[in-house]
């Protein structure tokens, strides 16, 4: 990170200054040193000084003096140096601290904004997945009351034609009641597919690979021969129980949008186990669709797990889904499945 990058360039910076304040420091010393010594041979060499000693002795004193000079002010340069170096130290120090805190500023920043574009994503998440669910229970209301509600109150209608007929016309009751007969095995048929709609009984029965087997044969009754393929690869092995019913619910739906809407002759589904992922892959050789004009149109079929549906629960098990369609052309549905393995023995 180019934060602690800086950190650890202001640190060398600090030992740097330190070993120049303790050079400086020494220099001081010695300075002060020498200007004592200096002071001292001052006052030794006094007028009369000529009168008392020799020459020689004379001489050697006033050396001593000169190179205590040439010394002190050699001493007082590199004091100067060291002083400018402890400066420009500090002026360095100074910067980088500023540069360290308007980066942790920009990056402190920055991280406010990602977490409120990151709530605010959250929020449209919620708020779609209410629709998404709001429009589920609507579709779940609306069968109920066109269909089962609406022939229950048929039945209510014969009933009361029965008791009067019972005993005016004996065999107009008789066939009414084998029409309500029939017409009741209908609701319950009916009913029975509403709730498996909701929750596949038998998933919980046989497992993954033979409900999917299932459910592609109850579809295929919808047409007069068999198109659909159904692949398994990979050694299989335990899921948690969202993620099989959400890829049981993925080609069901993505084979039944295809025989609704596509007209195909082939449909082929590969489910694939991996070491830490499921794929699916469906594709059909049927009419395809443009993908702009799906996405600008809010699904809202009576298959119960639309194509928006679909990827929200994709979404929602940290999966990817890509669809390839084009007219004319057929359509291809990917998805794949991040997964713990959890190999049954």
């Amino acid at each position: 990170m180019i934060v602690d990058y800086l950190k650890n360039l202001k640190n060398d910076l600090f030992l740097e200054k330190e070993q120049t304040e303790k050079n400086l420091a020494a220099l001081q010393l010695k300075e002060k040193e020498n200007e004592k010594l200096y002071q001292m041979m001052q006052e030794e060499e006094d007028l009369n000084y000529d009168l008392f000693a020799p020459r020689a002795n004379q001489s050697k004193s006033r050396e001593r003096i000169q190179e205590l000079e040439k010394e002190r002010r050699s001493i007082l340069s590199y004091i100067r140096t060291e002083e400018e170096k402890k400066e420009k130290y500090n002026r360095k120090i100074e910067e980088m601290e500023s540069l360290i805190q308007n980066i942790t500023d920009m990056i402190s920043e920055k991280e406010t904004l990602q977490r409120g574009i990151s709530d605010e994503k959250e929020e449209l998440y919620r708020f779609h997945m209410l629709e998404i669910q709001e429009t589920e229970r609507q579709r779940i209301s609306r069968e109920l009351h066109d269909d089962t509600v609406q022939n229950l109150t048929s039945l209510i209608h014969k009933t009361e034609l029965c008791s009067k007929l019972v005993e005016m016309d004996p065999v107009r009751c008789k066939l009414e009641l084998a029409s309500m007969t029939k017409f009741l095995r209908e609701i319950i048929t009916d009913t029975r597919n509403m709730i498996y709609n909701l929750r596949p009984m038998l998933y919980d029965d046989i497992g993954l690979e033979a409900a999917v087997k299932r459910v592609l044969e109850k579809l295929e009754l919808k047409t007069s021969r068999k198109i659909i393929g159904f692949e398994l690869k990979g050694d299989p092995y335990q899921l948690p129980s969202v993620v099989e019913i959400t890829i049981l619910r993925i080609i069901q739906e993505a084979c039944s949008n295809a025989l609704c809407h596509a007209n195909p002759t082939v449909i082929q589904v590969l489910l694939t186990y991996e070491t830490d992922y499921i794929s699916i892959h469906i594709s059909d050789n049927g009419n395809g669709f443009d993908k702009n004009k799906m996405n600008a149109v809010n699904v809202n079929d009576n298959s119960g797990f639309g194509l928006a549906m679909m990827k929200e629960r994709v979404y929602l098990l940290s999966g990817n889904l890509t669809i390839k369609t084009e007219e004319k052309k057929g359509t291809t549905i990917e998805v794949t499945i991040p997964t713990e393995r959890k190999k049954t023995v």
